[in-house]
């Protein structure tokens, strides 16, 4: 009987003590590690990352007057060449068509001759009765003279009204060619293939010369990557990078940089480069931004953590429920993780989040975190 309620009593301390040391490690806090993994350790240079669209084009009419037809629409895509905006040619058109009568008058002088042609034959054949009358003795060579000197001032009369009718052509299809392209200027054309993002003036609307009606911005996108002067040394064409874009949750896609700028900017002192993108462009939309990585180096078989789990050259190490501070050595880094060249070993479990709520020698529970 006495063993019996023994028994009964060691049960229930043994339930006591488990519930105990249960509520005690409930009371631990909960520390969330990742474990010290092999894998290939990447040496990288961050940047911050912007998208733009390659060129952006200001529209602006040449010519003053009324929008009579407009083709400006926000978001519509244009093609190279296409007319967007057409002014009132009306008086253009007036001038256009004087012009081109006289023109037509002018050459029908021309084909005709000059109006002294019938002078110059009656001159030539009253000459013919001089010198036959000279011949017979009854004219003198005087008078002979007198009729060449005549026939001479003719031609050159003849010829001075032919040049000056050549060159009145040539001032009227001048100024021919000079309408044309006014009325030429009285439209907007698209000087890219790409999208209008803004419209100033509508149809109706009286606008001046030289003022802005709507902005095109192309279909091809840059993917600008500012990186740091003491890390743009490094960089190179062709080196692969890693982009994340926020509009995309952080989604990472691969690039390789394409072209390297050698002028800081003024206010920031960093440096810029761009990255062709392995992505569909029309997911490219200007304003985009996010954060890159330029890779560098790479290393195989190298032990890395998450780059959240290091304060300095330290990482809270946790080895059977306690924390440790753990000093190491640190090797090639990039945007997520760093190699770890000494102080940890393949296994080890460190502190990734929240760390300045644990210290040396804590007791506390664990969540891992897969890298």
């Amino acid at each position: 009987m006495k063993s019996g309620l023994l028994i009964k009593i060691a049960m229930v301390a043994a339930l006591i003590a488990g519930g105990c040391i249960y509520f005690l490690n409930t009371l631990k806090p909960v520390a969330i590690v990742a474990e010290a993994s092999r894998s290939t350790a990447v040496q990288s240079v961050p940047g911050v990352v912007k998208v733009k669209a390659a060129k952006e084009m200001f529209l602006r009419c040449e010519e003053s007057g009324r929008i009579v037809e407009s083709a400006l629409e926000l978001g519509k895509k244009v093609e190279e060449g296409e007319v967007l905006l057409s002014l009132d040619t009306g008086d253009l058109d007036l001038a256009l068509e004087k012009i081109e009568i006289e023109i037509e008058a002018v050459n029908l002088v021309l084909e005709e001759g000059s109006s002294r042609q019938f002078n110059l034959i009656t001159a030539n054949e009253r000459l013919a009765e001089v010198e036959e009358n000279f011949r017979r003795g009854m004219a003198s060579k005087s008078d002979v003279e007198l009729r060449e000197r005549s026939i001479k001032e003719l031609e050159q009369a003849i010829d001075n009204e032919i040049r000056v009718q050549k060159v009145r052509l040539a001032q009227l299809e001048n100024e021919l060619k000079v309408y044309a392209r006014k009325r030429e200027k009285m439209s907007v054309r698209s000087p890219i293939a790409g999208v209008i993002t803004q419209v100033a003036a509508y149809k109706g609307d009286l606008i001046r010369s030289g003022q802005e009606v709507a902005t095109v911005i192309s279909l091809d996108r840059i993917v600008e990557v500012k990186v740091s002067e003491e890390n743009f040394s490094e960089i190179e064409l062709g080196q692969l990078a890693r982009v994340k874009l926020l509009g995309y949750n952080n989604r990472a896609f691969d690039g390789r940089v394409s072209k390297i700028l050698p002028v800081a900017d003024e206010g920031t002192q960093r440096y810029t480069v761009h990255v062709d993108l392995d992505i569909e462009p029309e997911k490219l939309f200007p304003g985009l931004t996010g954060e890159s990585t330029i890779t560098l180096d790479e290393r195989k078989d190298a032990i890395i953590v998450p780059g959240t789990a290091i304060v300095g050259d330290k990482v809270l190490l946790v080895s059977n429920g306690i924390v440790s501070v753990k000093r190491i050595e640190k090797g090639f880094g990039s945007m997520t993780n760093v190699e770890i060249l000494s102080g940890l070993s393949e296994g080890d479990l460190v502190i990734v989040d929240k760390l300045e709520l644990f210290k040396d020698g804590d007791r506390v529970r664990t969540s891992l975190k897969a890298l």
